[in-house]
């Protein structure tokens, strides 16, 4: 294992697209509603001045919020989530998500979000 630099700068937006079957006993986020919500987030973002432009958005597997009327949507650093719906929150999610980059890209806290993506990452690997 080696340790690599982040290729994102200000932090990570996670949304969930897991999909259960049919009959599960916990509701899905469904791969359609997070993957449409993830292409447009991204899109959104880049358009956007700032950290919010540098953040990396990713789909995930479950986050373990399940919500039925909704996707879960994680933002890191900072472990904020978010239960959105993802047509009418559209815009909403992305003023959270520009928030929350830009307070979180300061470089004078313990090594700006860098530090803080390496953190996690450390946290992820036991250290």
């Amino acid at each position: 294992m080696r340790e690599v630099s982040a290729p994102w700068e200000h932090g990570v937006v996670l949304i969930c697209n897991n999909q259960r079957p049919d009959g599960s006993a916990k509701p899905s986020c469904g791969r359609g509603a997070g993957d449409g919500l993830k292409a447009w987030l991204k899109q959104a973002a880049r358009e956007q001045d700032g950290p919010v432009a540098r953040c990396r958005v990713l789909t995930s597997s479950c986050l373990d919020v399940c919500p039925a009327d909704g996707v879960a949507v994680a933002l890191m650093p900072g472990n904020e989530v978010l239960v959105v719906d993802p047509e009418a929150d559209r815009d909403a999610l992305l003023g959270r998500v520009r928030a929350h980059m830009a307070a979180h890209a300061s470089p004078s806290e313990a090594g700006g979000a860098r530090g803080a993506a390496r953190r996690v990452l450390g946290r992820l690997r036991g250290r």
